[in-house]
């Protein structure tokens, strides 16, 4: 029974991910800032149509600045859920400042926070946002978001801590699986373009080599270093993400004479997108063998 609980909960935040709103003058009462969370709210409220999310597909956290169309489909939210992604510097002020009554939740509050290595002058700073990359931390921002939304609807409390318990069995399942599938790459180093995948790589056992620096290309010296890292362990593959231009990945790749392999994290399938992430890097590290 608890098996077909989880399938039916992992089929339904599949299919969560941030949709329009239903007919209706008034827009998504709740909005968020990138799609993973946007999807785990959808699922704990059941109709995506409730949900806003800033950032869409192929926009980048590091450099979106959202226009007037987009400012006016948050008109109507009354809850805003943050994760600490650079563009809610510029956005959350303009908010504040047209929306004074809307309520901004930041759910990564209190989770520990991890440091972009080697990167003392990232866009970023110096914490590392991408926190949802750990199914066990994004657990934490679903019991944050469930007890938020709980209380704005109260009528619907029940059913919504109700989702909030299944979510957490599945992330907890999740997390399981991912261990499982990355533990034969366990200790290797995973060469990234850009340093996204701190959370995933410290939860499963791996450790990031980023080959950009500060959000730039890499200086001619660090790019030998990092070439140098590459030869010594045999590695074949190297990874980006869509949000950031792959042309100079690709020349990295080139030049080490490995393979680009590219993983979203900003997919809004979030298990599913986990699972193929987490496939695609135990497939990429398993080549150096």
């Amino acid at each position: 029974m608890k098996r077909v609980i989880l399938a039916a909960a992992v089929v339904f935040l599949v299919g969560c991910a941030p949709g329009k709103t239903p007919g209706g003058a008034s827009g998504p009462a709740i909005a968020v800032s990138i799609a993973p969370l946007a999807a785990m709210a959808s699922a704990l409220l059941g109709n995506p149509g409730e949900v806003a999310t800033v950032i869409l597909p192929g926009e980048s956290p590091a450099t979106f600045d959202p226009g007037p169309r987009r400012m006016a489909r948050l008109q109507d939210a009354r809850l805003f859920f943050a994760c600490g992604v650079p563009m809610e510097n510029q956005l959350l002020p303009r908010l504040r400042q047209g929306h004074p009554m809307l309520e901004i939740v930041d759910v990564t509050t209190g989770l520990p926070r991890a440091t972009f290595a080697g990167h003392d002058d990232h866009e970023h700073g110096d914490s590392d946002p991408h926190l949802w990359l750990d199914p066990r931390l994004m657990r934490n921002q679903v019991r944050v978001m469930a007890g938020d939304l709980a209380d704005m609807f109260p009528e619907r409390a029940t059913p919504i801590l109700a989702r909030a318990d299944s979510l957490e069995a599945v992330l907890m399942d999740l997390d399981r699986r991912l261990k499982d599938e990355l533990a034969p790459v366990r200790g290797r180093d995973m060469f990234v373009f850009h340093p996204a995948f701190g959370y995933l790589a410290q939860a499963y056992g791996l450790r990031q080599v980023a080959i950009e620096q500060g959000g730039l290309d890499p200086s001619p010296r660090h790019l030998a270093r990092v070439l140098e890292g590459i030869k010594a362990q045999g590695a074949r593959t190297v990874f980006a993400q869509p949000q950031f231009s792959l042309g100079s990945a690709h020349a990295v790749a080139r030049e080490a004479g490995i393979r680009l392999v590219v993983l979203d994290p900003l997919a809004p399938d979030y298990v599913a997108n986990m699972t193929a992430m987490a496939h695609a890097i135990r497939e990429g590290l398993d080549e150096s063998d």
